[in-house]
């Protein structure tokens, strides 16, 4: 079981870096225009990390912008024109919702350590496709983000008055918001734009939204969500099932250990549920 479990782990972090080097590869280093501008792709041809078809929607051309080299055709924006931050959510005052503290937000990969039910007071609150950012030091520093999909339909979470709410405004995908989150840039521009005292200084909603990148084009948009929607729920499943089998085996030990169940037993204990 711990075999499983630490597969798992590897496996879900794999398939989130997969995401992360797709959205670096499309909307950082522009790779697939570069691609074209060098020779390496003619029409009909697919390249590690993208099939044919989906180059025709990229540009054969990098151009000057306030960014640097952006593709042909591609606009400037500010990040309020691609992503909701603090996006409002209606949860009463003392109703029980699930809540996120800042010890559970992962450093690494999207998913909580844990989620528990808390009546609610006051702080972020979010919902399924939200992402969670850590504002304050030195906890925006380690990388505590956290991408929320593990709430129930229609329920809203809450969390610590230190989150930041991102959403994608449509066409992004929601996932679209949690990459650009963990990319390097937007890390480094947060951070430097963090304010207070010294061991308490954190970064304030409207200095993200000076932040600016690429306006992606509708198609685009679309192919990245296609292309990553698939490995956040491999990612996010892998997770569920170690969840099922640390509580399992945290079941079982004390009972082999005490003899109270042989090992023959708990081994058909776990054949008849699948592990």
């Amino acid at each position: 079981m711990d075999d499983k479990i630490e597969l798992n782990r590897r496996m879900s972090e794999t398939l989130e870096a997969m995401a992360q080097a797709l959205f670096k590869a499309w909307f950082v280093d522009f790779e697939p225009v570069r691609a074209k501008m060098e020779g390496r792709w003619r029409r009909g041809e697919s390249l590690p990390g993208l099939p044919a078809h989906l180059y025709d929607l990229f540009p054969d051309r990098l151009v000057p912008s306030e960014l640097g080299e952006i593709p042909e055709g591609w606009e400037v924006a500010s990040l309020p024109s691609l992503v909701e931050i603090n996006p409002p959510r209606a949860l009463r005052k003392g109703e029980i919702a699930p809540y996120l503290d800042m010890a559970n937000m992962p450093t690494r990969g999207h998913v909580p350590d844990e989620i528990v039910e808390r009546p609610f007071s006051s702080g972020a609150r979010f919902i399924n496709g939200d992402t969670l950012l850590a504002r304050i030091t030195p906890s925006l520093e380690n990388g505590k983000t956290a991408f929320v999909d593990f709430l129930q339909d229609g329920q809203i979470g809450w969390g610590s008055t230190e989150y930041i709410v991102l959403r994608s405004k449509p066409p992004l995908p929601e996932e679209f918001a949690y990459c650009l989150a963990r990319s390097a840039t937007f890390r480094e521009f947060a951070i430097q734009n963090m304010t207070g005292t010294s061991g308490r200084q954190r970064v304030q909603a409207d200095a993200l939204e000076h932040f600016k990148l690429p306006q992606i084009p509708i198609p685009i948009a679309e192919a990245f969500g296609h292309a990553v929607k698939p490995l956040f729920r491999k990612a996010s499943a892998a997770v569920r099932e170690s969840r099922t089998l640390a509580a399992l085996r945290n079941a079982l030990l004390p009972k082999l250990i005490s003899g109270t169940i042989r090992v023959k037993d708990a081994e058909q204990f776990l054949k008849e549920r699948g592990l």
